[in-house]
């Protein structure tokens, strides 16, 4: 603890320790060698002011009035169910959308898949597949409609003023059909929005962009969806 010279030296030190019963300091402590790099001070203001945490978006400010829909892909719920559970952002969601969710037909009767407040609703087709929908108790549901295909599944939520609707799009499922499938769960004259995973990027002009694009399908999302920061649909 008095040979230190470098800044940093000290934290490094005390992150090789796992426990404070491995913790033991010898001879003396001198605490004017903790010492910070002045450009991690720098780098973390940078980050702080940029933080989500200080800029929230109108959607993660909880103060914000109206119904929020989320889309996530959890890539397992029997893995990720604790993490759905335990994120405050996820429920503030009034409809949370969640694809991949690998269960087997029946399994999501387990009340470990149920989420406090929240009426679960679930496509289980098995593995790198399914939906689960998750609406809060107080949103009135008028009818839930569904489609549970091998490379596609869909299930439309109908609200009083709006239909969500959300899709898990195998990439071995074409865009072709899956606008097919799209266009028989659309009701022409009432908002709606259609959320999930369909496995092309937010730029890629196909069969299924065109069709949202001809129907008067604005894209809402501009922030970044993917951890290497592009847009996925």
């Amino acid at each position: 603890m008095t040979s230190a010279n470098k800044p940093g030296l000290i934290y490094v030190m005390f992150s090789r320790v796992c426990s404070l019963e491995q913790l033991h300091i010898l001879d003396k402590f001198d605490p004017d060698k903790i010492a910070v790099d002045e450009k991690v001070k720098i780098e973390v203001a940078r980050m702080d002011k940029v933080s989500v945490n200080n800029n929230p978006i109108p959607w993660m400010n909880p103060a914000t009035l109206g119904l929020k829909v989320c889309s996530f892909n959890t890539i397992s719920l029997r893995k990720h169910m604790e993490d759905v559970r335990s994120d405050p952002v996820l429920l503030q969601s009034d409809v949370l959308c969640l694809q991949e969710t690998w269960l087997e037909d029946g399994e999501e009767k387990d009340e470990r898949y149920q989420l406090e407040g929240f009426r679960g609703i679930f496509i289980s087709v098995g593995r790198g597949k399914g939906l689960a929908v998750f609406v809060k108790r107080e949103v009135k549901i008028r009818s839930i409609s569904k489609l549970g295909e091998p490379n596609i599944q869909m299930m439309k939520i109908e609200l009083e003023n709006l239909d969500v609707i959300a899709i898990y799009r195998s990439k071995e499922e074409s865009l072709f059909r899956a606008t097919h499938h799209l266009r028989n769960f659309v009701e022409p004259d009432k908002d709606t929005i259609v959320i999930g995973d369909l496995n092309y990027g937010a730029n890629e002009v196909n069969d299924f962009s065109r069709y949202l694009v001809r129907e008067g399908f604005t894209q809402l999302v501009t922030l970044p969806t993917h951890i290497r920061g592009g847009i996925d649909i």
